[in-house]
């Protein structure tokens, strides 16, 4: 089974977070798969809250059967593999991002560049506005800082101008 992205999980922060409830879950899973050998009336009593990206990959996983403890580890190494092999860019922003504003850039770079990219986000407001791009060793700058420093000789004569 290949595993997409989920678009909830944006940066690599999400995604490792979403593998950590995951393994929470398939611990869980397995304390409670001991308990109901022994005692049939042990439950979901103290199961983990899970996200709804968490949740929706632990369903597929289940599709009409039951979840199992090997089909958890096994979708806890696809989750690490994916982790391993997706890129990832960043995007500097002059100020914190919006979740509106994440999630729109993220779907456009996984519909432009990759399905699977993970987007980091930072701010520096150094920068004073546009914003700048890393990945890999390219940086695209599109930030009004550099167009600024970049035409030193007409900044006072646009300045005069406003």
């Amino acid at each position: 089974m290949k595993l997409s992205m989920p678009p909830e999980v944006i940066s690599q922060q999400d995604l490792k977070g979403l593998i950590s409830e995951v393994q929470q879950y398939a611990k869980w899973f397995a304390h409670t798969s001991v308990k109901m050998r022994y005692d049939k009336a042990a439950g979901n009593d103290d199961q983990p809250a899970v996200s709804p990206a968490a949740t929706q990959l632990l369903n597929d996983r289940a599709g009409d059967g039951q979840l199992t403890q090997k089909s958890l580890d096994e979708l806890i190494s696809e989750l690490k593999y994916l982790e391993a092999q997706t890129a990832y860019l960043t995007i500097i922003l002059a100020a914190p991002v919006s979740n509106k504003l994440k999630q729109t850039l993220s779907d456009w770079c996984r519909t432009n560049i990759d399905p699977n990219i993970l987007v980091n986000f930072k701010f520096n407001g150094t920068i004073l506005g546009g914003m700048v791009m890393v990945h890999k060793s390219r940086i695209f700058d599109w930030s009004f800082r550099r167009q600024i420093l970049s035409n030193r000789a007409k900044f006072p004569e646009i300045l005069r101008n406003v």
